[in-house]
């Protein structure tokens, strides 16, 4: 079926989510009763119908060559089946997008590199918590039918990404002809945590002709439980041990050497639910009128924790220390007699609660359509925490910093899992919630002209009001008056760690730490070990702070064709005038801000024959900051008497002048569809960016007269983004037999992005670009069997500047790559058994602190050593 540009660019209104479910009906998974494998150009070929990994490959192909936008899209396979386990997971596969994992799961999503990227929900603004997205991995994968990532805009698209949008499409009962119902579940076994996990969904939907016209009521839920451990080995910053006469101690054993403040490793468990509940209404009462009430409701909980273990070079008298051989300055090793050592047990429980409401209409008379809805999105998010740290005497250690990238801890002398070795130490007792809700209307209208050369106007308009309030407790530690062991404790009180900590690599074997479900679910028993009073702290109102925003957009475009000879030329070109009105307030601290921007844009698409075609776009974007980011409050965490570490601990904070993200953005591409599951795309695309947003660490001095490292958000100037991209999919089917099922998915990017150092002057790397990325992906379908073997892989990229301490101050990851397997089995039209394995190749992080510090001396040498669950999913899904 043939759409119009303007159907895939209208991604907030009532127009568009008609021609999606159209356009759903032809091309999504199980659905795509329409979708052939025959090519475009012989329509006479008789129709087969496809279903699974090619339906969703046909589907995403078909949107990309259909739009009028630069547009990479996912479509699901069948109900309750994108081609991964997550939305986030997912979008890994699309060309130009990358992820970042931790917590069992793909944490973050970019876009060439840039983490700026706006969400919406079937067109819709959507958020989580205090934040301007949405967390994508908190929309369960089972209720989408469908994500889009725009790489350029249209005027009618809400603002928000300069690196690009990404709008998620959930099913609508008008998707389906009538009465289905569908549902899955799946068996999960992680490997490091040695745990269970399990997901289940379930969808309802029908459609009747009543009296009053056409109606049709969706109903799909999930509940995920999911169960996971991270490893992590460290070194953190190195710091000179001072003596009165010189800044680093050039007595033996220091030999003027700075020494790592800490090395250890932790264990992250996690134990996280999430409830995913769609509905949608639709009614037509007649051909030229339509209404529609959705509802989207997500739960997030998570009850997880860190065991810590760090030892401490400084905290003991040091013995020996070794040097790099290319950074002697740097010790690459120590040994500590009588080493004060601590660990410690970070005990979380996290709450997200998250729903969004939308009615809207769409009338069309005559040449003319309007549309309108008002959208309601409430988002509250609580944490609290409680860690107690333990310490323990070691009377020997030995610290490789560097054993293959890897620090290796040697303690002798002690027993570490006799609860009579360690004390209790110091108490962070700290909770807060963030509370942030937005109402949002919009109107359009779309004039159809169909002239020779102006195709259609549009004109619009949108009105948001959000407001953002957020409290919390003071992270300050509170030690222990009276000493108290852990052998004093109930038995089930504390708890013996894991072992083996990222594969052996670091010699840590196992230790003792307070137990976690003691410290969230006995709290006040600690409180009391630590002389404080029962029940939760007070909100602290020197960390509280509200934001309210208001934010008047309008927008006018029009889409346009005309024929250059033979070759047909589409598109459509406008521009978007937003204002924004925001009013910070914090404790002693206020903001105003009050700013306009002109948003043009052009799209056009050449028809250089049937099957080939050029995009050329040109557009300025806008991105606010986040709210959080805003937010003047500043954090500080003592590191206490472990040794000299050159500041007295560390802080973060935001910082309410940061300004928008301003961007000017050239795309151009190239793409070649010979067939409706065969492409070959290439495309390249330059962005300006002024005041992009980095983190950075700089001294400061505190409240309480200390000077702290202190972490803020800063807005950078004169950057730029810019790269290319190449993709390529087909199904061989002109092999012989059972070889006519093997199919290929093949992508690349490279991506290159310089920004101002705020701090220091001259150029660096925009944090979290990767050069080069790219997928290769092999396919199998074919006797109702469908196979996927995908194999992700990005380049190293800089995590973070200014880390303080002797040795290099920015951190970069080396290479990484993930090998992932996905597999099913129709053993009925309407039965299907599951089977999915990630990480297969059970891959390990690193990363280092790499480049200059800031007396600029080179240096590389070890940060962290990260190691992730293998899992192993056996699921069945029907259908009916």
């Amino acid at each position: 079926m043939a759409f119009k540009p303007l159907a895939f660019c209208t991604a907030s209104v009532f127009a568009l989510s008609l021609a999606g479910v159209a356009h759903a009906q032809d091309t999504t998974g199980a659905d795509a009763a329409a979708a052939s494998t025959t090519d475009s150009a012989e329509p006479t070929a008789p129709e087969i119908i496809v279903t699974g990994v090619r339906a969703s490959l046909m589907g995403a192909q078909s949107i990309k060559k259909n739009s009028v936008n630069i547009v990479d899209s996912i479509v699901a396979e069948d109900i309750g089946k994108l081609p991964d386990n997550t939305v986030s997971d997912a979008l890994q596969r699309v060309t130009g997008v990358q992820i970042q994992r931790a917590a069992g799961e793909a944490s973050s999503v970019q876009i060439r590199g840039l983490s700026d990227v706006a969400t919406l929900i079937n067109g819709r603004e959507a958020f989580t918590g205090t934040s301007r997205s949405v967390s994508l991995a908190d929309i369960p994968a089972e209720l989408v039918a469908g994500v889009d990532v725009y790489k350029t805009s249209t005027p009618d698209i809400v603002e928000g990404g300069v690196a690009g949008v990404v709008d998620v499409r959930l099913r609508r009962p008008f998707d389906f002809d009538g009465l289905t119902v569908a549902g899955g579940v799946r068996g999960i076994y992680s490997d490091q945590s040695d745990k269970k996990s399990y997901v289940a969904s379930g969808l309802v939907s029908d459609r009747w002709e009543t009296g009053i016209g056409e109606v049709g009521f969706l109903l799909a839920a999930s509940y995920n439980r999911r169960k996971y451990q991270d490893q992590d080995a460290f070194n953190y910053v190195s710091n000179c041990v001072e003596d009165t006469a010189d800044h680093c101690n050039t007595d033996a054993p220091y030999y003027g050497r700075s020494i790592p403040d800490t090395v250890g490793g932790i264990y992250s468990d996690g134990d996280r639910r999430r409830l995913g509940i769609n509905s949608s209404l639709q009614w037509n009462p007649s051909a030229d009128l339509s209404f529609h009430v959705d509802g989207m409701y997500t739960r997030y909980q998570n009850r997880y924790s860190n065991t810590f273990f760090i030892a401490l070079p400084k905290g003991g008298t040091v013995t020996s220390t070794t040097g790099y051989d290319d950074y002697d300055f740097l010790s690459s090793g120590t040994t500590t007699t009588n080493a004060y050592t601590l660990t410690s047990k970070q005990a979380y429980e996290d709450q997200t609660d998250s729903y969004q409401i939308n009615a809207g209409g769409e009338w069309t008379t005559g040449k003319a359509v309007f549309s309108s809805e008002l959208t309601y999105n409430h988002s509250k998010l609580q944490n609290r925490n409680v860690i107690v740290d333990t310490s323990f005497n070691a009377p020997s250690m030995t610290i490789d910093n560097d054993n293959g990238g890897t620090p290796h801890i040697s303690i002798t002398g002690v027993d570490m899992t006799d609860p009579s070795n360690y004390t209790l130490r110091t108490l962070f007792d700290n909770h807060s919630v963030a509370v942030s809700e937005q109402w949002a209307w919009r109107g359009d209208m779309r004039l159809d002209i169909d002239g020779p050369f102006l195709k259609n106007i549009k004109i619009g308009t949108r009105y948001t009001h959000r407001t953002v309030d957020s409290q919390a407790t003071t992270s300050s530690g509170i030690a222990i008056t009276d000493a108290v062991t852990m052998d004093q404790l109930s038995s089930d009180a504390y708890t013996t760690s894991p072992t083996g900590l990222v594969k052996g690599a670091t010699g840590i074997g196992q230790f003792l730490v307070m137990d976690t479900n003691y410290l969230l679910n006995n709290t006040d028993t600690i409180r009391e070990l630590f002389g404080q009073a029962d029940g939760a702290r007070a909100y602290d109102p020197a960390n509280a702070f509200s934001d309210v925003e208001d934010t008047y957009a309008f927008y006018g475009s029009f889409e346009y064709g005309f024929d250059i000879g033979s070759m047909p030329v589409t598109g459509v070109g406008g521009a978007r005038v937003v204002n924004t009105v925001e009013s910070l307030t914090g404790y002693d601290v206020s903001s105003d801000q009050n700013y306009l921007d002109i948003l043009p844009s052009i799209n056009a698409k050449v028809g250089l024959s049937d099957t080939l075609f050029l995009r050329l776009a040109w557009g300025k974007t806008l991105t606010r900051p986040q709210f959080a980011d805003l937010n003047p409050l500043v954090s500080y965490s003592p590191s206490g008497a472990t040794g000299d570490n050159g500041v007295y601990g560390s802080g973060s904070g935001g910082n309410p002048d940061l300004t928008p993200i301003r961007s000017t953005a050239y795309d151009a591409s190239l793409e070649f569809y010979p067939s409706r599951s065969t492409s070959f795309t290439v495309g390249g695309y330059y962005r300006t960016i002024d005041g992009y947003i980095q983190t950075y660490s700089v001294e400061e001095l505190g409240t309480d007269g200390n000077n702290y490292l202190v972490s803020r958000p800063r807005n950078t100037h004169n950057g730029y983004l810019a790269g290319a991209e190449v993709a390529y999919q087909q199904f061989f089917d002109f092999l012989p037999g059972a070889f006519s099922g093997l199919g290929v998915q093949l992508n690349g990017t490279y991506s290159d992005g310089k920004t101002d150092d705020p701090l220091n002057g001259g150029r660096q790397r925009i944090v979290n670009v990767s050069h080069w990325s790219y997928n290769a992906v092999a396919i199998y379908e074919k006797y109702g069997i469908s196979a996927r073997l995908a194999y992700n892989w990005r380049s190293s990229y800089v995590v973070s500047y200014n880390s303080g301490g002797d040795q290099a101050g920015t951190i970069m990851t080396d290479p990484t790559g993930q090998l992932d397997f996905s597999a099913s089995y129709d053993v009925t039209p309407a039965f299907t058994l599951t089977f999915n394995a990630t990480n297969i190749t059970d891959r390990t992080y690193h990363d280092r602190f790499k480049g200059l510090n800031g007396d600029g001396v080179y240096s590389d040498t070890p940060r962290d050593t990260r190691t992730y669950d293998r899992t192993f999913e056996f699921g069945a899904r029907f259908k009916f």
